[in-house]
Order: C-alpha cells, then structure tokens, then sequence
C-alpha cells in the first residue's frame, strides 16, 4: 500500500517494519558442528592451495573507447615450503560483456591450474549467478561456465570452494537473509550441514567471528569431505589481516588488482592520442 507524503514523513511505518522484523522468532532446523583441529599450521601442512581473483578496466565510453580489459590472477601456495607461484592472464573485451569475461577469465585460470593445487578458492558465490536478474542467454552462458569447472573438479577429486564474506541469500526459507538467522544460532568456529541451493553446489555457513558468518559454497560431490573443507578455511583464515577473511584469496586479490601505476601508463597512452587527461583522469577510478 501506498502512503501519502515523502518517505521521511513516512518514517514511523518504515522502523515499525524493522522493528516487526527483528522481533521474529526463527526455529532453525538445520544442523551444526564444530571443527575437530584447531592448528592452523598442522592444518595446511604440506597442502597445495590455488586461489584465483580479477580486476577489470571500464570501457571509456564518453570518449569513444567501446571496449575495456579484464586481468585475472591466480597463486598456487604449498604450505609447509615456503613456496608460491603466480601467474597472470588478460584480454581486452567489449563494453557489453566485461562483467561475464572477467568471470570468465577468472574461471579460465582456476581450471587451467587446478590440478597443480589440492584445493581451490573462489572469491565469490557461484550459485547466485543460477538466479541473478540476468538475459536468458547470458545466464546459460555463466551456468556453463560454472558447470564445466565443477566436472573439473569431480573428475580431478580437487575441492573448489566458493567463499562469500557477506551473502544476502535466503535459502532457510526466513524473511530474513540467513546469515543473519544464523549469526545466534552458530557459535564461533561451528558450521551448518550443508544446505540444497537447486544448483550442482552445496552451501553452508561457517561462523569464523563473532559477528556474521561466512558463505562456503562446494560441488556436490564434496559433501564426504567437508570437515576437512572447513578445516582449510578456517585455517587459511586465521592466516588472514582480519582472521576471517582467506589469507590465499588476500594474495590472490593483491595480485589481481591493476595498480595504480598501471592505470597511469594507460592515461598517458590515451593522452598521447589527444584525449584530455583531465577528463580521463575523472572516469577512470
């Protein structure tokens, strides 16, 4: 129903609301654990981890430039050795698609490299690209994307973790997002049993802080080994700045982003073709 006046003459009807909300009682029935170790060290020993991440340069189209670039990193991490490898791919692509050949790119690398890792990372949700407000074709074309990765992963028996710091899903079927029903329910270092998503993934949550917990979606063939899924990432991120968030996507964002120095030589590359570097310096972040 429609009200009268401005929405802040309306304001009384919008915290009553909030306040209803919050005063809901939610029965959850999904089951939880605990981790079994807690040494992070001993956790990660010996183990091979690919993390993967991209950036993207946005096409400068009050100029006439219809097209933009996308980068992807990934870095292989074996633990235990003192060891790392990182490696890069990039492509210049078209203004109407950059968002799906960054993904693309992103799952490009994380394949090409996953059997040199024992278990992989994704800096994102895969599941929410089944429902997000997309064309037909460009959601089919994202599934692809998403399923031939997972039968890279069941056919290879290498775990790929899709890890959502603050998911906004609703799968419990609540009015409210889960992580939020779910915040009290969970003690720290307890998980949920995973969860159907009506997509090849399975998710659950994982309460790492005491605030809201994590989104950990896995391939359904992993559900035999997701305590030593949840084991990985908790102990990848008590390596982490902020104990909560995977130290290997951390590197793997570092390497991703296109730096500032970078995006200064392509300033003076614009500037060289006339182009004010005045305006430019505005559009591009």
């Amino acid at each position: 129903m429609s009200l009268d006046g401005r929405l802040f003459e309306n304001i009384d009807v919008y915290v009553e609301k909030i306040r209803k909300l919050k005063s809901e009682k939610f029965e959850v029935k999904v089951q939880k654990r605990k981790i079994r170790r807690m040494n992070e060290f001993q956790i990660l020993d010996d183990l091979k981890v690919l993390g993967v991440d991209g950036s993207q340069l946005q096409p400068l189209r009050d100029f006439g430039i219809p097209f933009g670039g996308v980068q992807a990193a990934g870095i292989i991490l074996h633990h235990g050795k003192g060891e790392f490898q990182v490696f890069h791919r990039s492509k210049v692509v078209s203004d109407t698609n950059i968002d799906f050949e960054r993904f693309r790119l992103e799952i490009e690398v994380m394949k090409d490299n996953l059997e040199r890792a024992d278990i992989a990372f994704f800096d994102g949700s895969l599941r929410a690209l089944y429902t997000a407000e997309l064309s037909e074709a460009l959601k089919k074309a994202y599934q692809r994307e998403i399923e031939s990765l997972l039968k890279k992963s069941e056919r290879l028996e290498i775990p790929v973790i899709g890890y959502v710091d603050r998911s906004f899903t609703r799968d419990l079927g609540f009015s409210i997002y889960d992580s939020m029903v779910l915040s009290d329910y969970l003690e720290i270092y307890e998980f949920t049993s995973p969860l159907n998503t009506d997509t090849p993934l399975k998710a659950l949550y994982f309460k790492l802080t005491p605030f809201l917990p994590a989104r950990i979606e896995i391939p359904e063939w992993c559900e035999h080994v997701i305590d030593e899924i949840v084991e990985v990432v908790y102990a990848e991120s008590r390596l982490g700045s902020t104990n909560a968030y995977p130290y290997i996507l951390e590197r793997a964002h570092s390497y991703a982003k296109i730096s500032e120095r970078e995006k200064s030589a392509f300033l003076r590359a614009l500037k060289s073709m006339g182009i004010s570097f005045k305006f430019i310096s505005k559009v591009i972040e």
